[in-house]
């Protein structure tokens, strides 16, 4: 008998069937991949099996005993924990008051059990040693935020572990950690179920590899006995084509970029005396191991960011924030930050009117009613935004779509520079080829591109030239040739230094 079962569940949001009839055994020591393009219904059905959602139809089971309108407070108490794609962290709280808010016991008593402090401590140097438990959550990277989440899920001593795409935004490093902690769980006794779009982790970990489609699962296999092509035909349908992106060097090396000097101090990250060129028509990949000052240089580039000294200049024109003067940023930039719906999205207010954003400061009567109702139609459907309702609340979309509305937004217009800052977190294949298709378009058009990504074969395969930050300094910056995997690791990592 499976520990965990899923049986014929059915679940609707309005016109949109998320899960069809899906069936699902989960035994102890299975490590489940569960792949499938964004919205296939592969968090939703995770999300059943943990409370935070209702079946319409079907039964959920733990030991076999079924469960009715469980919550996940029950489902910790029956040894299931999740890591949602979404953080669920208290910013104002530090990293260590963050763990113990997910213990078991109410906070006030945790304090008074040093055993539990103790073992919180121990759990985060085991998965994030770099990380320092008296920072305040607001004031670490993406990275380090995710990490912190998957400290509080291994603190827990949970039964079943239910990870949705816990290595979107992490390290090489930080990501064998993650998969140590997946062969840990499995040798004890624990089940695991890896919602990926990445292969590499399918094989690195997954006992099972479980593939869903538009809400019903279209094919089953142990790891060991499948391919990558059986593993992605079914995943794209049959008529689907994974098409490569490619990014052909400029022939004129026309200088568009220039950047001087630049330093930043912030909660950020911080920059110290950063120098580079783009010319028109170039990909820059920015690499690093997160928290290197990747946040603080997107930010500065975009105008947002005042740096202490430096200066940011497109097409002559300085665009880079400064403490004392009212500078507008120019329209022909491009932002595409980490975190969307923290920076980028106004969640309670619908898609239309966030496709929008940009022009409501021309044109401040666009606040009132629901501009370009067709247009939004036409863009959603463009870069594939589910479900293509552009009276939806953004806040109501899924970490992927909300990633494809913000891209929509940024790039259905012609830029002169364009910053995307880690654009295919959680995007399946499909989703991700066609981003590089449209970021890469912009590059063709003559706009420069600074590409943040964790991606490293991407960068290496994609980009023109790659720019390694280490400690807010330049490490190293290079032709995308002149680069392997490993290489590009000691230079992230500052076991290698080169002058740039």
């Amino acid at each position: 008998m499976p520990e965990f079962s899923l049986r014929n569940i059915d679940k609707r949001f309005g016109e949109v069937n998320a899960n069809r009839n899906v069936t699902l055994d989960i035994h102890n020591n299975d490590v489940i991949a569960l792949l499938g393009e964004n919205g296939a219904g592969k968090s939703t059905l995770m999300k059943i099996l943990y409370g935070v959602y209702t079946a319409d139809a079907g039964d959920v089971l733990v030991d076999g005993m079924p469960l009715a309108n469980h919550s996940p407070e029950q489902a910790l108490r029956l040894g299931i924990s999740m890591l949602f794609q979404q953080f669920n962290l208290v910013p104002a709280l530090s990293v260590l008051e963050n763990l113990l808010l997910a213990m078991p016991a109410a906070p006030w008593w945790q304090w008074r059990r040093k055993a539990l402090t103790d073992k919180a401590l121990a759990t985060l140097r085991q998965i994030a040693p770099g990380v320092d438990p008296a920072l305040k959550v607001r004031d670490l990277s993406v990275g380090e935020q995710q990490v912190v989440e998957l400290a509080k899920i291994m603190a827990l001593d949970a039964r079943l572990i239910i990870l949705d795409e816990p290595t979107a935004v992490l390290t090489p490093q930080e990501v064998e950690r993650l998969y140590a902690f997946v062969g840990q769980c499995r040798e004890a006794g624990k089940a695991v179920v890896l919602i990926t779009h990445k292969l590499a982790d399918v094989r690195a970990v997954a006992t099972r590899t479980v593939v869903m489609r538009q809400g019903s699962i279209v094919g089953e296999w142990p790891t060991y006995a499948v391919s990558d092509n059986q593993l992605v035909q079914p995943m794209v349908g049959e008529n689907a084509q994974l098409k490569a992106a490619t990014t052909p060097a400029p022939s004129d090396r026309i200088i568009k970029l220039k950047v001087s000097q630049l330093s930043v101090n912030h909660s950020v990250g911080k920059l110290d005396g950063i120098d580079f060129e783009l010319a028109k028509g170039e990909v820059l990949g920015v690499a690093g191991v997160l928290g290197n000052g990747q946040q603080a240089l997107a930010l500065a580039l975009a105008g947002i960011l005042v740096p202490e000294q430096g200066e940011v200049v497109l097409n002559g024109e300085r665009i880079s924030a400064l403490a004392h003067t009212q500078l507008k940023v120019p329209d022909t930039i491009a932002y595409i930050p980490e975190n969307p719906l923290q920076n980028a999205v106004a969640g309670e207010l619908n898609l239309a009117t966030n496709l929008q954003l940009r022009a409501i400061q021309k044109l401040p009567f666009l606040i009132w009613g629901t501009p370009g109702i067709q247009d939004a139609q036409h863009t959603l459907k463009a870069y594939d935004v589910r479900p293509v309702d552009p009276l939806k609340s953004a806040g109501t979309l899924s970490g992927g779509n909300l990633q494809k509305l913000v891209i929509a937004r940024e790039l259905s217009r012609d830029a002169e520079l364009v910053i995307a800052s880690y654009p295919t977190m959680g995007l399946d294949l499909i989703a991700t080829r066609t981003v590089y298709e449209r970021l890469f378009a912009q590059a063709k058009q003559g706009a420069c591109v600074v590409w943040f990504s964790e991606d490293l074969d991407d960068l290496l395969q994609y980009a023109h030239r790659i720019l390694v930050l280490y400690n807010g300094r330049i490490q190293c910056l290079d032709n995308a040739a002149a680069f392997d995997r490993r290489r590009l690791g000691q230079y992230m990592t500052g076991q290698l230094r080169e002058s740039a």
